[in-house]
């Protein structure tokens, strides 16, 4: 089934969670998690549909830069959190920001394989999984009656698109439905594409260089599948990586389908 993409005007890629169908036939329950791109653009009509379809926190996985540059609009009634997904400091971790990416482009280094790096820290960065554990406690949090938690980044595409990976295994759905929830965004961020390439030009990018932006602004099956044979190698299994990569217990993964299944 497809998941309804929310009636914003200024924010890309912005869709529920709520509506996928788990292996033992439950239903994710809708108005509950929403992910979502940059909603740096919401205008006061979009503000006003977000309060009204309930959402009390909004979950900003960017940079400190990416944050400072292009703050979050305030929605109405909604605590928002900043929780970047790498480090603050700079460290050989990858950056999933397009900021970073383009002058590591800049500097001759493929995209393809920046991103297959960005998918394998996922993984194995220990500071990565101990900020998706902060996002664990908040969606665990998140208990009220109509109430829904908005997860972002820049694109919703890498640590958005990982963090719904995580909520969707830990929840029941198969893995081909995760893949399909993570290629979706592929539809949702044409837009944003095209103005990543202008800018690209505008800086200077040279055009052999161009198709990296495609490699970078693409969610491509080869990256979710990176951070699926780390998980494997590492871990045994999405449930067991959640569990003791993690360090969220049994009994709250028992709670997160409580909170969340239908």
């Amino acid at each position: 089934m497809m998941t309804k993409h929310l009636a914003v005007q200024h924010a890309e890629n912005m869709r529920e969670l709520g509506g996928y169908e788990t292996k033992d036939g439950r239903k994710i329950a809708p108005k509950k998690l929403i992910r979502s791109a940059n909603i740096n653009h919401l205008d006061e009509e979009d503000k006003t549909y977000l309060s009204n379809y309930g959402i009390k926190k909004v979950v900003d996985f960017r940079s400190l830069e990416e944050r400072t540059s292009q703050p979050d609009q305030d929605i109405p009634e909604a605590e928002n959190i900043f929780l970047p997904i790498f480090p603050i400091e700079e460290t050989e971790t990858a950056s999933a920001s397009p900021k970073k990416m383009l002058s590591r482009m800049q500097d001759g280094e493929a995209a393809f394989q920046q991103m297959i790096d960005v998918y394998t820290h996922f993984v194995t960065d220990a500071h990565v999984r101990k900020q998706y554990r902060k996002f664990f406690d908040l969606v665990l949090g998140n208990t009220g009656e109509a109430e829904s938690l908005l997860f972002h980044c820049t694109a919703g595409k890498d640590r958005t698109g990982f963090g719904a990976m995580l909520l969707l295994e830990g929840l029941g759905v198969d893995t081909d439905t995760v893949m399909k929830d993570y290629l979706a965004t592929n539809r949702y961020l044409k837009k944003v594409v095209q103005e990543m390439y202008k800018k690209a030009e505008h800086a200077g990018v040279p055009a052999n260089a161009l198709h990296g932006i495609e490699d970078m602004m693409t969610a491509k099956e080869a990256y979710l599948q990176t951070s699926f044979d780390q998980i494997k190698e590492h871990y045994g299994s999405v449930s067991e990586f959640i569990q003791k990569g993690i360090g969220v217990t049994q009994g709250e993964m028992n709670d997160l389908q409580k909170i969340y299944l239908l």
